[in-house]
């Protein structure tokens, strides 16, 4: 499984809670110098399905964080839509 099949199934698969939790472990190894099975273990991410994390753990350090950097910037596109949505719907973003 490489980066961008991994993104990919984050991306369709997971809600916020899982990408963001993903998120923690993919930092979490790298901080602590484990893997990401060992987080997931470690921390109860059993949201988390156990391949995603051994997929994770078959790259290298700067994959993994290339990952964490999509699903970041994922979230925060998520994030910025629906504020967006919200603001342009109050009627005072609307013209006339």
């Amino acid at each position: 499984m490489n980066v961008t099949e991994i993104i990919n199934y984050v991306e369709q698969n997971f809600n916020r809670a899982q990408a963001t939790g993903l998120n923690s472990l993919i930092f979490l190894a790298l901080r602590e110098q484990t893997t990401v099975v060992h987080q997931r273990k470690e921390q109860g991410f059993d949201d988390i399905p156990r391949h995603i994390a051994a997929w994770c753990d078959e790259l290298p350090d700067q994959y993994l964080l290339a990952i964490a950097t999509a699903i970041n910037t994922h979230l925060l596109d998520e994030l910025t839509n629906t504020l967006m949505f919200a603001k342009c719907s109050k009627p005072c973003c609307t013209s006339n």
